[in-house]
């Protein structure tokens, strides 16, 4: 497979695998009535744990060099807490509402990656406005349920829930000079240790209350190993391997996934309005993908005839 094709399957896996882990969080969220911040701490701490290990045992000469620089070790703490803030707001969103609504709130992505892109000089397209003003109806129609005449406690936490994409978005186009630079697993193991220690800060792992029994012990791994590793360096991969905002064609595959499981699982389905506002941030996300896929192959050919 060329490198594209590899970062397309890893951006595929990412949204499964994250579809997975966005229906266990929902579980300990509701189900075992865990708070987001006790839930972070205790699944980051697992995390962080499981990496270290993992990179002390295969990679050990490779750990440390990325602190060898003041840059490269000042790039990990923005990156960790970059990180942090996307766990605090995707959870936070998935508690006040359910995890169906926070997945597709976060598949929002590529429009923060574009708006970030023309914040740094890039000049947005006819067509990328076009898709944001469908995104920008999306969310409104998810937030309101289609009434617009007040804003609910869960709208309030829907909408910070689009701190999720933001930060996703800026770690995105921030850590890839790090991926490329350093070892991916190494670069994730120093970034969600940073995230853990802060996020223990606040609520230490041990002070977490939660009834341990087979279904809470296989969720808290899911998210801790599926969610916060698999995922994370399959997206990471992929966006390192294509550009970043091509793999927003591949946002769908985890709001899809996490909203045909919530059915199955949960028998949690979204309303008509909020349905006609995923649609719309789908379709928008998918159009943004396919856009800038063929204006890449475009540019390659073009490239490839002058040699």
């Amino acid at each position: 497979m060329n490198i594209r094709t590899i970062g397309l399957v890893l951006g595929v896996a990412s949204g499964i695998l994250w579809g997975l882990m966005d229906i266990a969080s929902q579980f300990l969220l509701h189900n075992c009535q865990m708070e987001p911040p006790a839930f972070i701490s205790l699944t980051m701490i697992i995390t962080s744990a499981v990496l270290i290990f993992y990179c002390l045992a295969t990679r050990p000469q490779k750990f440390f060099v990325p602190l060898r620089s003041i840059h490269s070790s000042f790039s990990l703490i923005v990156f960790g807490c970059l990180i942090l803030g996307t766990e605090v707001a995707f959870f936070s969103c998935v508690k006040g509402t359910n995890a169906a609504t926070a997945a597709v709130l976060a598949s929002n992505r590529p429009f923060f990656i574009m708006l970030l892109l023309c914040f740094l000089g890039s000049k947005p397209t006819i067509k990328q406005f076009l898709c944001s003003v469908m995104a920008v109806t999306g969310i409104a129609l998810l937030v309101t349920k289609g009434n617009f005449s007040s804003l609910s406690f869960n709208a309030v936490e829907t909408l910070v829930g689009l701190g999720a994409p933001l930060f996703s978005a800026c770690y995105t186009l921030q850590s890839r000079n790090l991926i490329e630079r350093f070892d991916p697993v190494v670069v994730m193991a120093w970034a969600m240790t940073i995230a853990t220690i802060l996020a223990n800060g606040y609520v230490p792992f041990w002070s977490v209350r939660l009834e341990w029994t087979t279904l809470s012990i296989l969720a808290i791994l899911c998210v801790s190993v599926v969610g916060h590793i698999l995922a994370y360096l399959c997206y990471l991969l992929s966006a390192s391997k294509i550009n970043p905002t091509v793999t927003g064609v591949l946002e769908t595959v985890e709001p899809l996934t996490t909203v045909i499981l919530s059915y199955l699982l949960f028998k949690i389905a979204l309303d008509r309005a909020m349905v006609g506002g995923a649609i719309l941030i789908l379709l928008a996300v998918s159009i943004l993908g396919l856009t800038r896929h063929r204006k890449s192959a475009i540019d390659a050919s073009a490239m490839n005839s002058k040699h």
